[in-house]
């Protein structure tokens, strides 16, 4: 859930949705990140300032999200929203959700938070129930969730690979932004308390921090969202792999922004903007209206950092571990949840948490990672 992926999502151009004369420069389109790079050189790494909370006065949304894989190979995720309309007497929102999947529990948690504060640098936030402190040295968080008795969460994470942006880290949509920061390969120590059961999630993870700095319903149609971490147990090699895609409403001219990485024995490889998700079956689903995969390709490719090799990921995944699938408006705070179902019909989140397997080829090397995978796919109607 990175970003909008669970705070907010776009429209398709339905009835009553804004047109290009109703959208600041919208003709002039999307700049993506990928798009605005000198010679192909999409890999920036993060400095401290990349990691400061922005909370700007205007639209926006911002968030910072943990995903979590355990050394028993089970699935959580920690996510703190901060949301701001822009407009005069809607009231700032600030939310948590979680999940934790494993030992037979499936839980999802949304959570309304009060007293947001930043600390004198600008790179931790707290609030009532909830903290996220950066370390002075900038390599790892500190994560407590404190909401008994249904969610405690005391979380490390510690940033193991360079962190990464593609160029300067914004896609541009006319007046606005979308803008990523991640720390693709992380290890992870703590608990996470679910209604009094407590669960070690010692093991690996990814965060990532992500700024809309726009109105929520203007930009995107449709999102994917990838976190995979595999090994082959006879070279004993290890791999991470996550992504972020998203298509644009017509009126910013339908383009798709896509942003990976590829990480290999907890070494930033390689950096993505030339990936795909192909869903290659699919299933109407009477439930939503919507025909999500029943098999899909995720596909990574590019040049490594270093050396300059052509790279390529592919990970088939047939979904079957669904988590939820999450109502949208059911799970955003009032105020944007009239905004965005005046042009938003019924957006779905299906999230799902499956075994896969993953073949990358780096020049003239491959080999195939088995692990597990957590994504999302987002519909619009």
């Amino acid at each position: 859930m990175p970003l909008v992926t669970s705070a907010v999502t776009g429209t398709p151009p339905t009835t009553g949705s804004p047109k290009p004369g109703d959208i600041p420069n919208a003709g002039d389109g999307v700049k993506s990140a990928a798009s605005l790079c000198k010679d192909g050189q999409y890999y920036s790494e993060l400095t401290p300032k990349d990691l400061e909370w922005t909370i700007a006065n205007t639209a926006s949304t911002e968030t910072q999200t943990f995903y979590l894989i355990n050394d028993q190979g089970h699935f959580g995720h920690v996510q703190l929203i901060h949301s701001n309309l822009g407009i005069w007497g809607t009231p700032i929102s600030v939310q948590l959700t979680a999940r934790f999947r494993g030992n037979g529990v499936n839980k999802f948690f949304s959570h309304n938070l009060t007293n947001f504060n930043l600390s004198a640098d600008r790179r931790s936030a707290s609030t009532k129930e909830m903290s996220i402190t950066l370390s002075p040295d900038g390599q790892k968080y500190t994560v407590q969730v404190t909401n008994p008795p249904d969610l405690i969460v005391s979380l490390t994470v510690e940033r193991t690979a360079k962190g990464y942006k593609i160029g300067e880290g914004k896609s541009f949509f006319g007046d606005g932004y979308v803008s990523h920061k991640f720390w693709p390969a992380c290890k992870v120590s703590g608990m996470m308390i679910v209604e009094g059961q407590a669960h070690d999630m010692a093991g690996e993870g990814t965060f990532v921090h992500a700024v809309q700095g726009m109105r929520p319903h203007l930009v995107a149609s449709k999102w994917s969202y990838v976190d995979f971490t595999g090994n082959n147990a006879e070279s004993h090699r290890k791999a991470r792999l996550s992504l972020i895609q998203f298509t644009t409403p017509e009126y910013y001219g339908s383009v798709t922004v896509a942003q990976g990485s590829i990480v290999v024995d907890g070494e930033l490889v390689g950096v993505a903007v030339n990936n795909k998700t192909e869903f290659v079956k699919t299933e109407f689903d009477e439930e939503t209206g919507y025909n999500p995969p029943t098999e899909v390709n995720y596909v990574w490719e590019g040049k490594t950092i270093e050396g300059s090799k052509p790279f390529k990921a592919v990970l088939n995944v047939k979904p079957k571990g669904l988590c939820q699938k999450v109502d949208l408006l059911a799970e955003i705070p009032w105020a944007l949840r009239k905004i965005v179902a005046t042009f938003v019909a019924k957006p779905i989140i299906y999230q799902w948490y499956d075994d896969a397997t993953a073949v990358i080829t780096i020049g003239e090397d491959q080999h195939s990672v088995t692990g597990h995978v957590y994504h999302e796919a987002t519909f619009v109607m």
